[in-house]
């Protein structure tokens, strides 16, 4: 009664077949330093004005 799940299955290699957001284990993106130099800026843009401010109203 209900003992046997997974219909027997062979092992094999799984990793192709799982989804990730990081891209999964053989994860190689072409464009990561562009992406990389892109996200930086984005968080310096952010980031710079906000410590203005904050000495500012220091």
């Amino acid at each position: 009664m209900g003992g046997d799940h997974g219909g027997g299955h062979a092992g094999g290699d799984f990793r192709q077949k799982v989804w990730s957001m990081t891209g999964g284990p053989y994860c190689r993106p072409v464009h990561w330093r562009r992406n990389t130099a892109i996200a930086m800026f984005g968080v310096f843009l952010i980031c710079i004005p906000i410590a203005m401010k904050s000495a500012e109203l220091e």
